[in-house]
């Protein structure tokens, strides 16, 4: 062990008197440990945090649950008898009962047309219990003009982008057209008595929201609706509920996590990630190769001093431990310091982030904000990292060193 200790402080002490060098290795190893620490934070916080839990808010729920029969994409079959249900408030009370549930939505959602009289445009109509959407959805807190729906024979709440191209205002009156159950055109008129604004473009110009009476009015399906979203505590319980509802749920009722509606998502983060991973292992390559040329030089320039050390009695692995301390000291100093320099904007990101918006219009994801979420666990990796890549780019040249033959290494000038 006091063997271990003394050839360590001499490792440290080889680094001080080889600054310039030992400071490219450090800075080397700190750049790629500061930008993985940086990105591993920015990864969790964009993509896992924001992008994840706001599409989840914005779109599709923790869970979804409707017939057996219904198919998001066959929009004309949204109302038809098969896909409907009853007996939703009985359901509703059921799905309550699990601790994880925080909120349920009953929605009948449908396609039709929007209407001021003079021009008209394809919308989706979302049905809607103004009391559980307060709760829980974000139309409801994103209120610019007016206020949210009130009454079971309530008017109707808009997007801004809506507003703007039909040049409304609350109080206005616009009508709704769709297609009833029996496949009979129906119009009716309602007055606008709030417009939202939540900075999601799909959302805020495509969907108008009324209340559940009103579309059943619309549609003629009495009593009905045709998805039931279902807001948990978080993410994490996702597939524990899921497993649980199809316990307790009867079995015409099919149940969908977020991920089946959130497949684009999740392609877009799969193909990032694949980026980032590439890009990641250039600069590990790159710390690698920085270590493996420094430490080279180390050896030829220090051929004399390693001849000596080996005449004084050191043994082969004690001048290859001597030069792996060196690099491993490396690796811990340019890893602290490289958690130090990826802090710098993580915490930026952490308390501020930086916004994002504009994005919503160009792609159908929710992304509003671009934050990082770094943990300990990042920290770990980063530095572990770090030190893979010193050690790495230490070994070589350390083989090579205790290779020498003392004799020819005393006789090098």
């Amino acid at each position: 062990m006091y063997k271990e200790i003394k050839l360590l402080l001499i490792a440290i002490k080889n680094l001080s008197r080889q600054k310039r060098r030992s400071i490219l290795s450090i800075l080397s190893v700190t750049f790629s440990v500061g930008i993985l620490f940086f990105f591993l934070g920015y990864y969790r916080g964009t993509y896992i945090y924001m992008m994840r839990e706001a599409f989840i808010k914005y779109e599709s729920g923790h869970i979804q649950i409707h017939t057996k029969f219904f198919d998001d994409k066959k929009y004309q079959d949204y109302i038809k008898e098969k896909n409907l249900i009853k007996n939703y408030t009985k359901v509703c009370q059921k799905i309550n009962l699990l601790p994880e549930v925080i909120e349920v939505l009953p929605r009948i959602i449908t396609f039709g047309f929007f209407s001021n009289t003079k021009e008209k445009m394809p919308i989706t109509i979302i049905g809607c219990i103004p009391e559980n959407e307060k709760n829980s959805y974000i139309v409801a807190q994103s209120i610019k003009e007016g206020r949210f729906l009130e009454k079971p024979n309530d008017g109707v709440v808009i997007g801004k982008k809506l507003a703007e191209l039909f040049n409304l205002k609350v109080g206005d009156v616009c009508f709704l057209q769709t297609q009833t159950i029996y496949n009979t055109p129906n119009i009716i008129s309602l007055t606008v008595v709030g417009i939202y604004e939540t900075g999601f473009h799909k959302l805020d110009k495509n969907t108008i929201f009324t209340t559940l009476h009103n579309v059943n009015l619309l549609c003629d399906t009495e009593n009905s609706v045709n998805k039931l979203i279902v807001f948990l505590k978080n993410m994490n319980v996702v597939k524990k509920t899921e497993k649980e509802l199809k316990k307790i749920l009867d079995e015409n009722l099919d149940i969908k996590s977020w991920e089946y509606y959130g497949q684009a998502l999740l392609e877009n983060e799969q193909g990032d990630s694949i980026f980032y991973a590439i890009f990641l292992g250039i600069l590990i390559f790159i710390s690698i190769s920085t270590i493996v040329a420094t430490m080279y030089m180390n050896v030829y320039e220090r051929t004399k001093e390693i001849g000596t050390i080996r005449a004084l009695g050191f043994y082969k692995s004690e001048v290859f431990k001597l030069f792996i301390y060196e690099g491993l000291a490396i690796g811990v100093i340019g890893g602290i310091l490289g958690i130090i320099l990826g802090s710098i904007p993580n915490f930026y990101l952490y308390f501020w982030g930086i916004e994002y918006t504009g994005m919503s219009e160009v792609i159908n994801i929710p992304i509003f904000k671009i934050i990082s979420r770094p943990t300990f666990s990042d920290v770990i990796i980063s530095i572990f990292l770090g030190l893979v890549s010193s050690y790495l780019g230490t070994f070589f040249p350390s083989r090579r060193a205790v290779k020498l033959v003392i004799a020819d290494a005393l006789r090098t000038n």
